[in-house]
């Protein structure tokens, strides 16, 4: 059974399928062909054989018609013309006839009734098959036969090759379409093979290509690529999860280990108080984080809970501001704000403000006390918002990976300025979601510009 569902099984079927319709309809052209050219043939002969003979009648006289039979049986030219031929009067009395055709099935017709050509009829007369024209001549009819049995046995010979040699054919053309089916799928199952090893941890294997650039290759081509697609989310997801288990393990540690100092002996109310601020804050931490991965998760998922509508961008950007001035004056820094001109887009208004409020509060952690920070809403055919600081800037080493999730341009993943790398990859994500795009640039030592584009509404 798996035998007859294979693709190499069920190619050969339909080559010999294809071949034995072809082999019909070739042989049954090819007999009704020769039927029709034998009895041209004939009918062609029979033709030149009246033609002989009616010149021949045509030049007897009246007196002459009376020993026509004589002179038919004296006269050697017509000797080849006249071996099967009865000619009668109108009346039907036999005129001449030779001695094969005295037993012939009647089928003289009256002359009235027949066309200057004559008609053609085909007899069997004991075992010989004849062709018989029946035609008008002076006297009154002629038939003349011309046997066909020479012509009946070359189309018997042809129908007895179709019928034994066919089958032979169709045999060895059967075995050499099985045998091309199985050299024409050697490539899918390399294929296959090298697809069976690919696992979860074997996504570098790629598949063979033979470079001849058919659509097998194609395949392969379009296969390795898709892999490695599939190979980069693994090993994001892979880096995804491990740098959250170590985000979450962090404050998951200190909780532990400010709940069991708490219990190893009586503490004063200050120790409480200490002790219990730490858990709410690593508490606070791990919330956040785990509201984040929620958040990139679903963006993932493609459940973004966007509500589009019509908003206007530099009021998004203000809300930002006025909400981020508090952090601002806490560290002394001067915060600004250029958004004067309404610029109308099609997005979600608070998601639109987290991704401004999350490069606002990057700009703030890391910009020295009396730096500044300026917020701008301007465009033309997109509408932009930019945020400028007088920060240390990022290195070029770093600045096309500060978007990556959980990545921090500081190595030792420090826990200073807080967060788990996670705000500029949401940002980015939420831009994305309405048709932008979000970019850094930025020089050490003098601060950093990050740009993010809108379609305009």
């Amino acid at each position: 059974m798996k035998r007859a569902r294979s693709i190499r099984f069920r190619l050969a079927a339909s080559y010999t399928a294809v071949l034995a319709l072809t082999f019909a309809l070739i042989g049954i052209g090819v007999w009704i062909a020769l039927g029709d050219s034998i009895q041209e043939t004939a009918d062609h002969e029979l033709h030149r054989r009246l033609a002989e003979v009616r010149h021949y009648i045509d030049g007897f006289s009246a007196d002459d018609l009376l020993h026509l039979e004589e002179e038919f049986r004296e006269e050697t030219l017509l000797s080849q013309s006249t071996d099967n031929i009865r000619i009668s009067d109108p009346h039907g009395r036999w005129l001449f006839r030779t001695p094969a055709t005295e037993y012939w099935p009647p089928l003289v017709l009256e002359t009235g009734t027949l066309p200057a050509s004559g008609r053609f009829t085909t007899i069997r007369f004991r075992r010989d098959l004849f062709r018989v024209l029946t035609a008008p001549v002076k006297v009154g009819t002629v038939e003349i036969g011309l046997p066909i049995d020479e012509f009946e046995e070359v189309k018997s010979g042809f129908l007895w090759l179709i019928a034994l040699g066919s089958p032979l054919l169709l045999v060895l053309a059967s075995l050499g379409g099985y045998w091309m089916s199985g050299r024409a799928l050697q490539p899918v199952d390399a294929i296959s093979r090298a697809a069976a090893q690919i696992g979860a941890y074997a996504l570098s294997t790629r598949l063979p290509v033979r470079g001849v650039g058919d659509e097998l290759d194609r395949l392969s081509g379009v296969l390795n690529a898709m892999l490695t697609r599939l190979e980069g989310s693994f090993n994001r997801i892979t880096e995804f999860t491990a740098d959250a288990s170590h985000e979450l393990r962090t404050p998951v540690a200190i909780i532990q280990t400010t709940a069991e100092l708490m219990r190893t002996r009586p503490r004063t109310m200050e120790e409480h108080v200490r002790s219990w601020s730490t858990v709410t804050a690593e508490t606070e931490r791990m919330a956040q984080l785990i509201a984040d991965l929620l958040t990139l998760a679903r963006y993932d998922a493609g459940k973004t809970g966007l509500e589009l509508q019509r908003i206007d961008l530099s009021e998004v950007a203000r809300t930002a501001f006025d909400e981020m001035r508090v952090m601002a004056d806490a560290k002394d820094l001067q915060l600004f704000l250029d958004a004067s001109v309404p610029w109308l887009i099609e997005g979600d208004a608070d998601a639109l403000r987290r991704a401004i409020c999350t490069l606002l509060d990057n700009a703030i952690k890391f910009t020295p006390d009396r730096g500044e920070i300026r917020i701008a809403v301007h465009g033309g055919a997109q509408a932009c918002v930019t945020v400028s600081d007088t920060g240390p800037g990022i290195g070029p080493d770093d600045l096309p990976l500060i978007f990556e999730r959980f990545y921090r341009v500081s190595k030792d993943r420090s826990r200073q300025t807080g967060g788990a790398g996670l705000g500029l990859s949401i940002a980015r994500v939420i831009v994305e979601k309405h048709g932008g795009q979000i970019h850094a640039e930025s020089t050490p030592g003098i601060g950093s510009i990050f740009t993010i584009w809108l379609p305009a509404a």
